[in-house]
């Protein structure tokens, strides 16, 4: 078994394009992308922070289907640089055409819209008050025809309990954009959307507004699908990095090895994720079981990994 300092060199001198290059080409070898929900977002490997050279506090911008749980690629972001910058080099690495991309407010730039559409791709992008022209220019039309307006397509979800919380939401998409002031920067968007979430905490009622842009005449139906899913990236992946995969801890900041240690714990979460021999049990446990019965990883390796291969 390497020591390891040994690994720790290897995990350094890697390439990691070329290595997310071969990661990219595995899974997309597996799942197919066309028509998925891709959900953008970036994560701080906090205790990887160089207080040395400047406690820059490496960042990982990461794509992941959201409907079915899988990680399919990954940038790090340059300490000069920004996510913004980081978002049309993560699209490279994939063929997102016919895909619906999510990211949050920090992705709601012109740059980001015009790559999006560039790559073939299409996108649900929140608005917050980054951008506070068109933050009020949505919010504004929704305010003042919700009520009145025929042109505004509506669903109701079932009300929902979770954690001794309840909540329902409402969700409202218009194909009517005049409302954006500066349409020539904003040329792309089609239709915009609003969401309220409800939530009842201890008998006390929270309201929250939510609004987004889309570069189609999307339906409601797609509306609901691509915001709901758009957080599975957070507690479907983020969370288990940190809190099962322990990257939040992780130290390792010589050389190339936040990037390829990152992409080696994502590795492992898509395997994991795809065994589906121990039938409906937690990722944990199917770690643990791996760790006390090697035989489950021989499983892994010599035919669970073959017949996912086989059946992509």
């Amino acid at each position: 078994m390497p020591s390891h300092d040994c690994l720790s060199d290897l995990f350094a001198v890697i390439d990691p394009d070329e290595f997310m290059d071969v990661f990219v080409k595995w899974i997309t070898s597996i799942v197919k992308l066309n028509g998925s929900i891709i959900a953008i977002d970036g994560k701080a490997v906090r205790s990887a922070r160089d207080k040395i050279n400047g406690g820059n506090t490496p960042y990982i911008l990461s794509a992941f289907l959201s409907e079915i749980g899988i990680s399919i690629g990954q940038v790090g972001v340059d300490q000069k640089s920004n996510e913004i910058t980081a978002i049309p080099e993560l699209l490279k690495l994939l063929d997102v055409r016919g895909c619906y991309i999510t990211i949050d407010a920090m992705g709601t730039q012109e740059s980001v819209t015009r790559k999006i559409v560039e790559s073939g791709a299409h996108y649900v992008l929140k608005v917050k008050k980054n951008q506070p022209t068109l933050f009020e220019d949505i919010r504004s039309y929704f305010d003042e025809n919700v009520e009145r307006s025929t042109d505004i397509a509506f669903k109701l979800t079932d009300r929902e309990q979770n954690h001794g919380r309840k909540e329902y939401r409402e969700y409202y998409v218009s194909h009517r954009c005049e409302c954006i002031t500066h349409k020539e920067k904003w040329d792309t968007v089609k239709s915009i959307g609003m969401v309220l979430v409800y939530k009842w905490t201890n008998d006390k009622l929270e309201v929250s507004e939510h609004f987004y842009i889309m570069d189609t005449k999307m339906d409601i139906e797609m509306f609901v699908r691509a915001t709901r899913s758009h957080w599975n990236i957070e507690c479907g992946l983020h969370w288990r990095l940190d809190v099962i995969l322990n990257e939040d801890r992780s130290r390792n900041r010589v050389g190339n090895s936040v990037s390829n240690l990152s992409a080696v714990r994502k590795l492992v979460f898509n395997l994991v994720k795809l065994d589906k021999s121990f039938g409906d049990i937690s990722f944990k446990k199917k770690l643990t079981n791996y760790r006390y019965d090697f035989s489950h990883i021989e499983n892994l390796i010599f035919n669970v990994i073959p017949s996912v291969i086989e059946a992509g």
